[in-house]
């Protein structure tokens, strides 16, 4: 039987890593004399942001949450961006949220499915490509975007044509090794995206879906190991996520909340390659929810942004990993690393005692 959540658990870890931060705060100003900010080698991380006290304690914070088998990493769409980039930089556009839309409709063009001229398909492309749409507009073309395809029976099809030679063009496969690695060190991982990298695509390992209720059970108590996909995977086409509709079931799924809630309360969640994924139905709602229910509880969940990015989403933790995506990686390494190792280098990093 499953171990229900207690309300007292997450005030007994706010408590422990308010005690910790506090410590090593203390450990930060009195080694730096408190003169000077504790930072890491300019020759290991040249590109790195400027480390603050504040941001080591974060970052400290998140390394106890993974040695404790308390982290959990909900990777977005930056992440299959970045890994199939091309040399100059370029990302496939299929893979954004509107170019997925669009890539759609074009396909249905194209196989004689749909008109060019027809007046739900004109409305989608206008929402599209107005610059100033909002998320429910979106949801709306993705909408329309799914009525045809169900229409035509195409919907499988279309997302195995999209999905299913990704692992062909990876070209930065750095980051889907660095969080094979989380993973193996006990990470928890989930993912919004459709597409199979972190499983057969590249990563190799197995694949939760969200309306496995044994599965994700098993996955809540820690039994069974693999990716959870929130959103569906292209693999399992009555699991994805498209539409409003979608976005309804998956947000009164008493499976899917009960699993987000209760990693929300007892873990540490750090969000990579999400964006303005954040602001869907479904994560709205979550974030939503943990602001109007924690207010009194420390704020541990983290956002990784890009420095200068002016990403903001309430109540996460900024994470500012490099003026550029080839600066992820190596951010993400350092939380791998044993703080002492790093400290051996010749950093002002305090030793943990």
């Amino acid at each position: 039987m499953v171990s229900q959540y207690s309300p007292t658990m997450p005030k007994r870890e706010s408590e422990t890593q308010t005690h910790q931060v506090a410590e090593k705060r203390r450990k930060i100003v009195d080694d730096n004399d408190g003169t000077q900010l504790a930072t890491t080698p300019p020759q290991q991380h040249a590109t790195s942001p400027l480390t603050t006290t504040i941001e080591l304690i974060r970052l400290d914070r998140i390394r106890d949450a993974l040695n404790n088998k308390r982290l959990v990493i909900m990777v977005g769409a930056g992440v299959t961006l970045n890994a199939t980039a091309t040399r100059s930089g370029d990302m496939l556009g299929e893979l954004s949220w509107k170019g997925l839309i669009q890539n759609g409709l074009n396909y249905l063009v194209a196989d004689g499915h749909v008109e060019e001229d027809h007046r739900s398909l004109r409305f989608a492309r206008d929402i599209l490509q107005d610059s100033k749409s909002q998320p429910k507009e979106l949801l709306q073309a993705a909408g329309i975007l799914k009525d045809f395809l169900e229409d035509a029976g195409h919907l499988p099809t279309w997302l195995h044509d999209t999905f299913s030679g990704l692992s062909e063009q990876v070209r930065h496969a750095d980051i889907l090794n660095v969080l094979k690695s989380f993973h193996d060190k006990g990470a928890q991982l989930l993912t919004t995206n459709y597409d199979d990298l972190l499983e057969e695509g590249h990563c190799n390992l197995p694949r939760i879906r969200r309306t496995n209720h044994e599965e994700l059970l098993k996955f809540q108590n820690r039994d069974i190991r693999g990716v959870v996909h929130v959103h569906g995977s292209f693999h399992d086409p009555t699991d994805v996520i498209l539409d409003t509709t979608d976005y309804y079931k998956i947000k009164t799924s008493d499976d899917v909340q009960k699993l987000l809630k209760t990693l929300w309360n007892t873990c540490t969640i750090l969000f990579v390659g999400c964006g303005s994924g954040l602001e869907d139905p479904n994560f709205s709602a979550l974030l939503k929810w943990a602001c109007e229910h924690q207010n009194n509880i420390l704020n541990r969940h983290c956002l990784l942004v890009r420095t200068g990015d002016p990403l903001n989403v309430k109540p996460l933790v900024r994470l500012q990993f490099g003026t550029s995506y080839t600066d992820l990686v190596p951010y993400l390494q350092r939380l791998l690393e044993d703080p002492e190792q790093s400290a051996a280098g010749g950093s002002t990093r305090p030793n943990r005692k």
